[in-house]
C-alpha cells in the first residue's frame, strides 16, 4: 500500500512515517518515485508503537529493530537479549519514577510554604518630605491639603487643592490626579498574569540587560535627597530590587496610569524597603502636581515610547518645565530598522501615536525638545520574537533596545 493509505492503517500522520523512513524505522520498498508498505513495515510499526507506550525512545525503538532485523528473535540468546533490553528499560524508569516522585514531594513543600508565607510589608503612604513640593500644574501655586490622615511620616488619604480649581486625591497613599487620558492604554500591565504570558524570554533578557546598564551608573553617583522620576510603568518598570540597592535617602516617583499596577509595585517595594520614600501618582498626561525644576534624575526603560504609543508628541515637551539644569537621563529605548514593516503596523494599531515611536531617530529628537543631549549610548542587543504583547512586531523582524545617558545641553 501507498504512504497514505498506511499512515491512515496505523493510525499516524504521514509526516510521521517520513520521519520514521529518514531514522531507518521503516524501511517501504520504492518503485520510481512512490514508496511501498508491506506486511513487514506493518509489523515494524507495530513494534515501534508498543515500544513508545513502554517510553522507549526512537534511538532505543531503533536499536530493538535492528536487532530484530538480524536475528528475528528465533534463538533462546536472541529472546534473552531482546528480554535484558526491556529489563534495562524497567529499572530506567524506575530510577526515574523515584526522581519524580522526589521532585513532586519537592513541589508539594514549596507549594505550601507559599501558602503559609506572610509577607509581612510595612503599608506606606504619601511621604510627608514631598508636601512642600506639590504645586498646580497649571498656574504652579503651591498645593493645599486637606481632609487628611496622617500617622507617622505619611499621608495615607486627603486632597490637593489648588484656588484655580485643580484637585488632586490621595487614596490608599496614592495620588490620584484629574490627568487621566480618555483614550485607550494599555490592556495589561507588567505584573499581570496575561501579559507575563505573552512577553518572551528573549524579550525580557533584553530588558534585564537594559536594567543592568542603568543600574550600573547610578552606582556611580550620590544621589542622596534627590528627586528621582519614572513614568508610564504600566508596560516596563525599573526593577524593585535594583531600585531597594540605591541610595536610600533619593526621593522616588513613580507614575503610571493605572491604580492596580502602582498598588502592585507599592507592595514589592515596600516589600523590599519599607524605609524608602516613594511617592506613587495616577497619571498619564504628565501633568504632574510638582513644582517646576524639582526633579533631578529620569528613569527611561522604555518609558517614552509607551506614552508615545499613545500620544502624537514627545515625553519631554510635556517633562521639561520639571527638570532642572543638573538633571540627567538613564535609560533604555527600543527601534527597528528603517524600512521595517512593524512601523506601518503600529501607526495602523495605534493611530495617535508619535509618528516617530519606535524608529532610530525617536530618541535623539526627544532629547532635543526636552533640551538634553547625548552623552553615552550603547546598542544592547535585539529580538525578532518580543511576544503578542508587542502586538505591532512583524515576524522576524529585529527589536534593537539602545541604553542611554543623556545630559541637560549647555546652551539651555
Amino acid at each position: 500500500m501507498k504512504i497514505g493509505q498506511f499512515a491512515k492503517n496505523v493510525g499516524v500522520t504521514v509526516d510521521t512515517v517520513r520521519h520514521y523512513m529518514e531514522l531507518g524505522l521503516l524501511i517501504p520498498t520504492k518503485e520510481r518515485t512512490h514508496y511501498y508498505f508491506d506486511q513487514n513495515c506493518i509489523d515494524d510499526m507495530t513494534l515501534i508503537m508498543k515500544l513508545k507506550d513502554l517510553q522507549f525512545t526512537l534511538q532505543e525503538i531503533h536499536r530493538v529493530i535492528s536487532i530484530k532485523r538480524v536475528t528475528h528473535f528465533v534463538d533462546i540468546q536472541e529472546i534473552d537479549f531482546y528480554l535484558k533490553v526491556l529489563i534495562e528499560k524497567k529499572q530506567n524508569l524506575l530510577q526515574e519514577k523515584e526522581k519524580t516522585n522526589h521532585s513532586l514531594r519537592l513541589l508539594d513543600e514549596k507549594i505550601e510554604s507559599i501558602y503559609q508565607m506572610n509577607v509581612a510589608a510595612a503599608v506606606t503612604g504619601v511621604p510627608i518630605t514631598f508636601l512642600s513640593m506639590f504645586h498646580c500644574p497649571h498656574c504652579q501655586k503651591a498645593l493645599h491639603l486637606t481632609d487628611a490622615f496622617i500617622k507617622e511620616q505619611y499621608v495615607f488619604t486627603g486632597a490637593l487643592h489648588c484656588a484655580c480649581g485643580y484637585e488632586a486625591v490621595i487614596k490608599d497613599g496614592i495620588i490620584v490626579t484629574p490627568d487621566i487620558s480618555t483614550s485607550p492604554q494599555n490592556e495589561h500591565y507588567i505584573y499581570d498574569q496575561q501579559m507575563i504570558e505573552e512577553i518572551t524570554p528573549s524579550f525580557v533578557s533584553l530588558l534585564e540587560k537594559g536594567n543592568q546598564w542603568i543600574f550600573n551608573r547610578l552606582l556611580r553617583q550620590d544621589f542622596s535627597h534627590k528627586v528621582i522620576l519614572e513614568t508610564n510603568v504600566e508596560t516596563y518598570v525599573f526593577p524593585p530590587k535594583l531600585l531597594c540597592s540605591l541610595t536610600p535617602d533619593a526621593l522616588y516617583v513613580f507614575c503610571g496610569n493605572t491604580m492596580e499596577m502602582l498598588r502592585t509595585l507599592k507592595r514589592k517595594i515596600e516589600h523590599f524597603n519599607p524605609g524608602l520614600r516613594v511617592l506613587y501618582i495616577v497619571n498619564s498626561q504628565l501633568d504632574l502636581p510638582f513644582k517646576h525644576a524639582v526633579i533631578d534624575v529620569v528613569i527611561d526603560v522604555l518609558s517614552f515610547n509607551d506614552f508615545s504609543l499613545f500620544n502624537s508628541y514627545l515625553p519631554l515637551e510635556k517633562l521639561r518645565p520639571y527638570l532642572n539644569k543638573e538633571t540627567i537621563i538613564l535609560g533604555y529605548t527600543a527601534y527597528y530598522d528603517l524600512d521595517a514593516k512593524s512601523h506601518q503596523q503600529l501607526r495602523k494599531l495605534y493611530p495617535n501615536s508619535h509618528i516617530q515611536n519606535i524608529q532610530p531617530l525617536f530618541l535623539e529628537n526627544n532629547l532635543l525638545s526636552g533640551g538634553f543631549q547625548l552623552v553615552e549610548k550603547e546598542c544592547i542587543g535585539f529580538t525578532d520574537h518580543p511576544g503578542e504583547y508587542i502586538d505591532y512586531h512583524m515576524e522576524n523582524e529585529k527589536l534593537y533596545c539602545m541604553a542611554y545617558a543623556a545630559h541637560r545641553k549647555i546652551d539651555t
